[in-house]
């Protein structure tokens, strides 16, 4: 009952979090000089949001505390925003999964010839890691949420490892594919987990990484942010982020906004330097909008109802 109930509080409009947070270096270049993007999330409810003046990663500030986010993640996350009431993933989730996996296998053919050691960090309920163990590949999970690797283990057969990235050890070299799909947003230090997947990846591997678009097209700038994203990357954000990790885009790849595919980068070569003024242009490309007026639209009723449409939709459709 208590999760259920702050599920239900993260819900009501024109409120806080309940968290206090601290204050945190941008994790990307270190600076503390940042700029207000927002002052709240695509609920309606208090969050305020900076971009980092020097690089443009954008970051929730203050930033919630490792305990805070722990505690989200091991009590609300998956009830507040998939719907999990059990500890089976919902319909919806496994079908969206099966879907993304799919594209997900396309997209990397060019570097899936014969039998590959992949990892997939961040593999929540193991159907990309399934999909890949079928097509011949040897495959690894890591995965936080100890319901959704449960099921990853006992539905698909796969190894899945049920512990935070900080807490996993592999050799160099053990990899030569690593997926992270969605998960940089969620943690506290994306950077330092870019850094861990590259000492990971062998030298001839890549590493497929997607995340949200900050840029994305939305009509008001807090519908970008929600409190379980504490980092939102921009395209150019994420490329100097896989630089200061020893990696660059790979070529051979459809690199897609926030979706890029990297290999490592040749020892020696420079990180360019922080592009001048860019924290301002990323500021700047939020345009202030009025919560209170858009609630009373009635145009967050609209959005509700698509989104549900969306989820029944994906819960009728046969695996």
């Amino acid at each position: 009952m208590p999760k259920f109930l702050a599920t239900i509080r993260n819900q009501i409009p024109l409120t806080p979090y309940a968290y206090r947070g601290e204050d945190v270096p941008c994790n990307l270049c270190g600076s503390h000089h940042k700029l207000t993007v927002s002052q709240t999330d695509r609920r309606l409810k208090t969050l305020k949001t900076v971009a980092c003046q020097q690089c443009g990663l954008i970051r929730t500030d203050p930033m919630p505390t490792d305990a805070e986010l722990d505690a989200y993640y091991a009590g609300e996350y998956r009830l507040d925003y998939q719907f999990a009431f059990s500890k089976r993933p919902p319909r919806f989730h496994i079908t969206r999964s099966q879907r993304d996996a799919e594209t997900r296998l396309r997209l990397l053919e060019p570097a899936l010839s014969g039998q590959k050691r992949l990892l997939d960090f961040g593999s929540g309920s193991g159907e990309f890691l399934a999909l890949a163990a079928k097509a011949g590949h040897k495959v690894q999970g890591i995965e936080p949420g100890e319901s959704f690797a449960a099921f990853a283990r006992e539905a698909y057969g796969v190894n899945v490892q049920s512990a935070v990235w900080q807490q996993v050890e592999f050799a160099p070299g053990s990899f030569d594919v690593i997926t992270s799909n969605h998960v940089l947003e969620h943690l506290r230090e994306p950077v330092s987990a870019l850094k861990r997947m590259a000492q990971w990846l062998a030298e001839d591997g890549v590493l497929f990484v997607s995340v949200p678009n900050a840029l994305g097209k939305r009509r008001h700038s807090f519908q970008h942010f929600h409190f379980a994203h504490v980092y939102n990357f921009t395209p150019q954000a994420l490329i100097w982020a896989g630089l200061v990790a020893g990696l660059e885009p790979d070529p051979r790849f459809r690199n897609d906004g926030t979706t890029i595919t990297f290999r490592k980068r040749k020892e020696g070569e420079a990180v360019p330097a922080w592009g001048e003024g860019q924290g301002q242009w990323v500021a700047a490309h939020f345009e202030p909008g009025s919560p209170l007026r858009f609630l009373l639209s009635g145009r967050w009723a609209l959005d509700a109802l698509r989104r549900f449409r969306k989820v029944a939709g994906d819960s009728f459709v046969r695996a």
